[in-house]
């Protein structure tokens, strides 16, 4: 784990319950990132000092990109194991070999510069097909759920809520870059009502139901950060369900809080995702068949498209063709009703008839309906044709 900076001491202790009222707005955090953001990763290259200021350790390139790869392989998953297998090691031993480039970055606040970022850009085609030759299961953002995060931090005679603004004022104990490295969707409460802190049978599950209900999440995560005077860290979390049962919680001790929610969103990622990388852990097999083709570029551009949807897809052959129809044998990762989705991602297609048990999915394209049967081109011919013009 990374070190994190956490700032001053504070002792008390408080009773944990929720308080009454609606939750009127959220700030979620960022927006999904797209398929080659999603292997960019920002990481801070400042040096550590010391209390009087002074450069106690400058950054290391070399194990900024390590990091770089052990940050990658865990928002790729969710599964923190992986970096201890053979497999993640073995990525991590070569990150730099998989990047295609790095370079070093003002970071800014406010228009001030306040330090230095390595922004790493890693080689996703390459990634992926070597994690399918190995079985590694990437965690979908879509499949990612969103949790509304009510954190507190004790302190001198007093509990400070987490909201955005708070957190605005407290950098020390700012603990959103990590979820958000990992792509780990958060939402906080603008304001300070209708806190829920993590003491169990502390509130009702009608009342997270609605809070729930309310931002849009499909988690409340409950936490609180004490330090105490001697600089000793405790985090005592609970996290909620949709049916406002409380699902997990742990109680840890540390020198350094920052470290200590880290941690506790690495198992909030390994939670979230375990169920998917279970139901995508077994390969299937189906035929989908593609009607009303109306020329070879189309069927080519849809050949292209199958075999760019890694890792859902992990093969697509063509093995039919006539007339206007053609189909595609697929070997593919995770759910049937992720294939379903992937075939409806074809440009104009509409599904047709589909059955889990058989494995066979028809779709349905536009096609060239008021042309008449003398004029429609040989698919065939017109496809071989092309095929050898682009080898």
């Amino acid at each position: 784990m990374r070190q994190f900076v956490l700032g001053v001491g504070l002792t008390l202790c408080v009773t944990a319950h929720a308080e009454q009222g609606a939750l009127s707005n959220v700030v979620n955090s960022a927006a999904p990132l797209d398929e080659q953001a999603l292997f960019t990763l920002v990481e801070g290259f400042d040096p550590e000092v010391d209390a009087s200021g002074q450069v106690v350790k400058t950054p290391d390139l070399n194990q900024k990109i390590l990091q770089g790869m052990r940050d990658l392989l865990l928002r790729l998953t969710g599964d923190a194991s992986l970096l201890q297998s053979e497999e993640g090691r073995e990525f991590i031993r070569d990150a730099k070999s998989w990047l295609t480039r790095y370079a070093f970055e003002p970071r800014k606040e406010e228009g001030v510069t306040v330090g230095q970022n390595l922004r790493l850009e890693f080689d996703r085609q390459r990634l992926l097909k070597a994690f399918q030759g190995k079985n590694i299961i990437v965690w979908p953002q879509k499949e990612r759920p969103k949790t509304l995060v009510m954190g507190s931090f004790l302190q001198e005679g007093g509990i400070l809520k987490l909201t955005p603004e708070a957190l605005g004022y407290r950098p020390d104990i700012e603990f959103r870059p990590y979820p958000k490295l990992l792509a780990l969707p958060l939402a906080l409460p603008v304001k300070e009502s209708s806190w829920v802190y993590p003491l169990a049978d502390s509130v009702a599950p009608e009342q997270i139901q609605a809070l729930l209900k309310q931002s849009g999440s499909q988690y409340l995560l409950s936490f609180r950060l004490e330090k105490s005077l001697r600089g000793e860290n405790a985090l005592l979390w609970r996290l909620y369900d949709q049916s406002g049962q409380s699902v997990l919680s742990a109680s840890t001790n540390g020198p350094n809080g920052l470290a200590l929610t880290a941690a506790l969103f690495d198992r909030l990622m390994a939670f979230y995702s375990e169920s998917y990388r279970q139901s995508a852990s077994v390969l299937g097999a189906a035929v989908i068949g593609i009607n009303r083709l109306s020329s070879a570029e189309q069927l080519m551009e849809i050949e292209r498209y199958l075999q760019s949807q890694r890792p859902a897809v992990h093969q697509a052959t063509l093995v039919a063709l006539q007339g206007g129809r053609a189909e595609f044998e697929v070997v593919y990762q995770g759910r049937y009703q992720d294939l379903l989705n992937v075939c409806m991602g074809i440009e104009g297609a509409k599904l047709q008839s589909q059955s889990a048990l058989t494995a066979r999915i028809e779709v349905l394209l536009p096609g060239l309906m008021e042309r008449p049967a003398t004029q429609l081109i040989d698919l065939s011919k017109e496809y071989e044709a092309n095929t050898r013009e682009g080898l």
